[in-house]
């Protein structure tokens, strides 16, 4: 007995019966090919379809999380920064070091954190580090007014910072890769890098590749400036970083 369906009125069905000799037909066909050395079939779309068998519908995409734009400009930002107390390094600052730039740049650049020029001048990159950074961007074709500058933490210290003052300054930061947008993040530095990655990897193994899940946003890790005048021989590394940087930007 066939059960009619209303789809396929025009077509006749297939007998079950006919439909069991046909498959017993291709068994002994495909063993008989088997037994004569034949070990496969072209793959023909009709083929295929046929081994596939009945196609499941396609799920539908999963919706992907887009973190949220912060109610603030990088005025209000900056204006929160210069006012933070939330670990003790405010109290021997001079000031507190703000980023520089505009929205929407191609490159943002992360060090890890302000360094005594900086602190005296209130403004990232200064001093000898801030004349190789200009250098380095030259090499690639790019200059300090092209690309923002940023920090994982704002206030100079003698020491590195400790996790205090990265957990203090971290959301400072988030909120403002988010109002930039850039194309590329390079975090020139090890703590900046470790802590955007989450990783506690050494910078030595983290450079000289692509990392593509921080908000979806291509990442970079390479040398700081300021380590580079203290390491020239890690010169060669960095500049391979920067090729990399440039052709990554000009490829859009």
């Amino acid at each position: 007995m066939t059960i009619p369906d209303e789809n396929y009125t025009t077509t006749p069905p297939i007998p079950a019966q006919a439909a069991l000799e046909f498959l017993h037909d291709v068994r002994q066909l495909v063993a008989f090919h088997q037994a004569i050395g034949i070990e496969g079939y072209p793959r023909t779309p009709e083929l295929a379809r046929f081994v596939a068998g009945p196609q499941q519908p396609a799920p539908p995409p999963k919706q992907q999380t887009v973190a949220a734009m912060p109610d603030t400009t990088l005025t209000e930002l900056y204006a929160e920064i210069q006012g933070c107390q939330r670990c003790q390094l405010h109290q021997s600052r001079s000031k507190a070091i703000t980023g520089v730039g505009t929205t929407g740049v191609k490159l943002l650049i992360i060090t890890d954190a302000p360094s005594v020029e900086d602190d005296l001048s209130g403004l990232p990159m200064s001093g000898e580090p801030g004349q190789l950074l200009d250098k380095m961007l030259g090499a690639i074709g790019l200059s300090r007014a092209e690309v923002h500058l940023s920090l994982l933490t704002r206030c100079h210290a003698p020491e590195p910072p400790d996790k205090e003052a990265v957990d203090a300054c971290l959301p400072f930061l988030l909120k403002e890769i988010m109002l930039v947008a850039p194309t590329v993040i390079c975090a020139m530095g090890v703590l900046a890098a470790q802590k955007l990655l989450r990783t506690s990897k050494p910078l030595s193994q983290l450079r000289g590749r692509f990392f593509h899940d921080f908000q979806g946003i291509p990442l970079i890790p390479t040398f700081s400036p300021e380590f580079l005048l203290k390491n020239p021989e890690m010169k060669k590394a960095t500049w391979l970083d920067l090729q990399m940087i440039q052709k990554k930007i000009q490829a859009g």
